[in-house]
Order: structure tokens, then C-alpha cells, then sequence
């Protein structure tokens, strides 16, 4: 009996493609109670997914930003490239990397940056790095304290950053005018927490 019912259903589909496609007013209706009579979901008539590419954002300041967190996440959990260094940084017991960005400089040579956010259960607000291999020694991978995007209440996390990581606007202006210099360098006058070698 449903062996019938499935060859009923494909004569009925088969007949559909041949006239109703070919009406510009095509009745999805019909399509759908046929494939309803061989147990198939409705079909979305739009192109496959594809991957998407880098989405460049428009910065303040003399360098590139494209956002590449969605080629960097693997069953919802954004890897990293440089995970050694992780292990040298003063993590609380919720942490994650919440950015990547791809920066290019006005040379166009490419770095990366690495936005990284840890917090307890009872901060309302925690403390973010900027893990990057952009700093004035290349083949290195420094890690640096974000004082102006993290809580400055180090117990209890109750006081808001003076630039909040989450917000993509004020995030790409700081790195762009307050982070990096001219030539795509992190500024000297921010002092990495840790260092590896990029390469790890």
C-alpha cells in the first residue's frame, strides 16, 4: 500500500513539474499535498548555502578589519589559532573568545587579533585580551590586558567597562584607533600579559 502511495506521489510531482512550472502563478499547494502523501518536507526553492566571505568593516583608523569569527567556529565554539598562549593567560571559570578579525594594514600585510573574554558566575562584567600577532615583533603571539574593555571592579565584576567588547561599533573603533598604530602595530604603550611564539 505505500509502495502504491509513493509512486502515486511521484506520478502526481512528475506531472505538477511538467504544467505548473511552467504557469507563472504556481500553486505551491498543490506540490506541497503531494509530498505530503509520500512523507517529504516542503522544499525551499532557494539556492543551497554558500559559505560567506570576509566581511570587511569600515574602521576609523588606518587599518582593515574583516570579521572572521564564522570561519573560526567549529560546532559553536570559536577556536583559536595561537592556543597555546591561552594557558599562560588568568582565566576565570567562564571564558571564550567572543571576535577574530582579520586586520590589514596599509602595506597590506595580514594579521590577526583574537578578542577574548573570561568572567566568573556572579560578575555582571569581566575582563577581555586582545591576543594578537600583530605586535612589533612578528612570528610572535602576545596577549594583552584590556583595561579599557574590562570591569575595573576585579571582585565582584559590578562596574561596566569603559568600552564594552559586545558592542561590534565600539569594539572596531578602539581596535582600529586606540589599538593598533599606522603601520597595523599594536601601540607601544600597551604592554603584552603573555607571549608565545605564532607558530604553536
Amino acid at each position: 500500500m505505500k509502495k502504491s502511495v509513493n509512486m502515486f506521489s511521484l506520478i502526481v510531482l512528475v506531472s505538477l513539474s511538467g504544467s505548473a512550472f511552467a504557469q507563472s502563478n504556481f500553486d505551491r499547494s498543490a506540490l506541497q499535498s503531494a509530498l505530503s502523501l509520500s512523507g517529504a518536507a516542503m522544499a525551499d526553492f532557494r539556492a543551497p548555502a554558500v559559505p560567506l566571505p570576509d566581511r570587511p568593516i569600515m574602521s576609523p583608523g588606518s587599518v582593515g578589519l574583516h570579521d572572521i569569527t564564522w570561519k573560526c567556529t567549529q560546532n559553536g565554539e570559536v577556536v583559536s589559532a595561537f592556543p597555546a598562549i591561552y594557558k599562560k593567560i588568568y582565566s576565570e571559570e567562564n571564558s571564550r573568545i567572543i571576535k577574530v578579525f582579520r586586520v590589514l594594514d596599509n602595506k597590506g600585510e595580514e594579521t590577526r587579533l583574537e578578542v577574548y573574554y573570561t568572567g566568573g558566575d556572579w560578575m555582571q562584567y569581566g575582563f577581555v585580551y586582545f591576543v594578537t600577532n600583530a605586535g612589533q615583533r612578528r612570528g610572535v603571539v602576545s596577549a594583552y590586558f584590556m583595561h579599557d574593555l574590562s570591569t575595573p571592579d576585579r571582585e565582584d565584576g559590578a562596574v561596566a567597562p569603559r568600552v564594552d567588547p559586545f558592542n561590534l561599533e565600539q569594539l572596531v573603533g578602539f581596535i582600529s584607533s586606540g589599538f593598533m598604530d599606522t603601520e597595523g602595530y599594536v601601540k607601544s604603550a600597551f604592554g603584552s600579559a603573555a607571549v608565545a611564539s605564532a607558530s604553536i
